[in-house]
């Protein structure tokens, strides 16, 4: 069987998706191939070709690789409990843009690809002032375990770099498709300069579009906030931020100590400019999964998809 470039790609892109259960559309094919030179219209032909090839199936509106209706209804549902938590999310934003030294907020997970399922969490990425990302994680955190009751399904938080950190410097599929991704909540301007930071996730996701900012919270200052920005912006302040970073080190050694060493760097980023909190590893699963997926198919329909 010959397959174009551009079918390769419509299946792999589908692939991806195939690993969360999730069929798509035209239209989500089309923003999520990793090629530019073709078109809407280009993309629903071939599609339209895959399908009568029996390589791909259509149920309504959506494609995918398996013929289970299943998938329909469990991506509909899903597409539902996200649009009512959505607005959840946008309060607690809100609310976090409070906080002093907080300068960005972009949901990520599984909400920010519009999908969600009863027990997910609200997952956050945040950006901090320089210098106060750790003193920033601590008081969030406290904020969560004292007046949420430590409830991740609200409010989980677990990554934050600083505003002079903007780009991220692992460059890989599941990684460009977490940040192309991401909903922008508040600081409008912050979040521009990320995604120009960030540029490199075209190379992924050519035809992704840029978010649409009317809903993001501007970044008013008030009074309290750069009140205690003045109070906190001292020695001080510093001190307590390093303090806080060595307190969360520690604190991962010892719970995530049968850790590969290597695995450990990625999934619990640590510096004075970027904290990650990744225990489940999901990057390195969801890679593994699609490699697996690719080699699977490709002994099924006995083709080559590089």
């Amino acid at each position: 069987m010959n397959l174009s470039i551009l079918e390769k790609k419509i299946i792999k892109t589908l692939l991806y998706y195939d690993i969360f259960l999730y069929p798509l559309t035209a239209l989500e094919i089309f923003q999520n191939l990793r090629i530019n030179h073709t078109s809407e219209v280009e993309v629903e032909n071939l599609l339209d070709k895959l399908v009568r090839e029996k390589i791909l199936f259509r149920k309504g509106s959506y494609y995918l690789l398996k013929d289970d209706n299943s998938y329909i209804k469990r991506r509909e549902k899903g597409n539902i409990i996200a649009m009512k938590r959505m607005k959840t999310a946008r309060r607690m934003s809100w609310l976090i843009s409070k906080f002093p030294f907080i300068r960005a907020i972009l949901l990520s997970g599984s909400l920010s690809k519009g999908f969600m399922e009863a027990d997910s969490d609200i997952d956050y990425f945040v950006i901090t002032h320089p210098n106060r990302l750790w003193f920033s994680k601590t008081v969030l955190t406290l904020f969560k375990k004292i007046f949420l009751l430590n409830s991740k399904r609200i409010f989980c938080i677990n990554y934050f770099i600083t505003s002079d950190n903007l780009e991220i410097q692992e460059k890989n599929i599941f990684t460009a498709t977490e940040l192309t991704t991401l909903i922008p909540t508040f600081g409008p301007s912050v979040y521009d300069e990320f995604y120009d930071k960030n540029i490199w996730i075209r190379d992924f996701y050519p035809n992704y579009p840029k978010r649409v900012m009317d809903k993001v919270l501007p970044e008013r200052r008030g009074i309290v906030k750069p009140l205690l920005e003045r109070i906190l912006g001292t020695k001080l302040g510093d001190k307590l931020d390093d303090y806080f970073m060595e307190m969360f080190e520690n604190y991962n050694r010892k719970k995530y100590n049968k850790y590969d060493p290597k695995e450990f760097k990625i999934a619990f980023k640590s510096s004075k400019r970027e904290s990650k909190h990744h225990p489940r590893f999901f990057q390195k699963k969801v890679l593994n999964e699609l490699n697996r997926k690719i080699k699977e198919l490709e002994q099924e329909l006995q083709i080559s998809l590089n």
